[in-house]
């Protein structure tokens, strides 16, 4: 059985690290023109998007062209000015109950532990240890430059299961663990089972109406994700939604 766990918002917070950096990244690549032509993140909705997705937004949003060599700018320069932040201000934290969930899936005898994220894989790894959560507790990863949407990614995560660590799983044996709506619509359209939890944006009233198997407040209660677990795994196979 293959766990997939979300990583901001779900493992740990930033502090807005993130989009800061991402702002100052797009600012120092392209330099305003004019007074307020730098990006407004309150005015991009972009909550369990994947960071090439928002890349896009931000250049459409600037009124700029997409250029793809602009993208590996973008990607090496926002990763650099997020490291600095992170080490300058340490603005990371996990929260509460994450390592011990963490850590009991990777325990347990018949679960796999592995990151769904729309993070790049080196700014994902970077948020990990700077919350102070064992990297090793998760196998792989299913990045956010991995896909073109979200829903691409549990597909490549259950792939990479057999290939990586000769674990063959079918969709409903895979439970995504997020706190996005866009986390339980990915599990939705590949036939996942998911665990929403109301710990990032998203409260748990309007979490509800999207229909993940299991909604929790949050991971603090180790006993009751397990439980969390078992459900969403008996519930069996569920056909794919569009």
């Amino acid at each position: 059985m293959l766990i997939l766990f979300d990583i901001d918002g779900t493992l740990l917070r930033s502090g807005g690290a993130g989009p800061r950096s991402m702002s100052l990244a797009m600012k120092e690549l392209h330099p305003p023109r004019h007074p307020g032509d730098e990006v407004d993140h309150e005015q991009l909705d972009t909550a369990g998007w994947l960071d090439p997705l928002i890349w896009r937004a931000m250049l459409d949003q600037l009124g700029r062209e997409v250029e793809e060599d602009g993208h590996e700018a973008f990607r090496r320069t926002y990763g650099s000015i997020l490291a600095k932040i992170i080490e300058e201000e340490r603005p990371v934290y996990a929260l509460e109950g994450a390592g011990e969930a963490a850590r009991w899936v990777h325990e347990h005898p018949t679960l796999e532990s592995a990151l769904l994220t729309g993070n790049y894989p080196e700014t994902g790894r970077l948020k990990i240890e700077a919350a102070g959560l064992d990297p090793d507790h998760f196998r792989f990863g299913a990045w956010g430059s991995e896909a073109e949407l979200r829903r691409g990614l549990p597909p490549l995560a259950i792939r990479r299961a057999a290939e990586e660590l000769d674990l063959r799983v079918e969709p409903h044996q895979t439970v995504i663990v997020g706190d996005t709506p866009a986390d339980i619509d990915c599990a939705h359209h590949n036939g996942c089972r998911v665990i929403a939890v109301a710990t990032g944006r998203f409260t748990e009233e309007q979490l509800r109406p999207h229909g993940a198997d299991v909604l929790l407040p949050d991971l603090s209660d180790l006993a009751r994700f397990q439980e969390a677990v078992d459900t969403a795994l008996a519930a069996g196979p569920q056909p794919t939604r569009s």
